[in-house]
């Protein structure tokens, strides 16, 4: 192998790397969709599961959510 091929695949798997990470970090945190539906509704969801992971700060991942409950910004006055 050439100098410059070894860049280019050295190159390439960088930027493989950190598209991963960057993908990563964009699904860190996701609602469950029964919470969804719930919040839509003006509700909060009742499942026992929910309940409890919320009480933590977490969403739900026996109902297919992931990460900490992001904190909605206050509306400004």
């Amino acid at each position: 192998m050439t100098k410059s091929s070894k860049s280019i695949i050295a190159l390439i798997a960088l930027s493989l790397a950190s598209a991963g990470f960057v993908f990563a970090a964009a699904a860190e945190s996701k609602i469950a969709g029964c919470c969804a539906k719930a919040a839509a509704d003006g509700k909060k969801c009742a499942h026992e599961c929910c309940v409890a992971a919320a009480k933590e700060g977490n969403n739900c991942t026996k109902c297919k959510g992931a990460g900490k409950i992001e904190k909605k910004a206050e509306a400004k006055k």
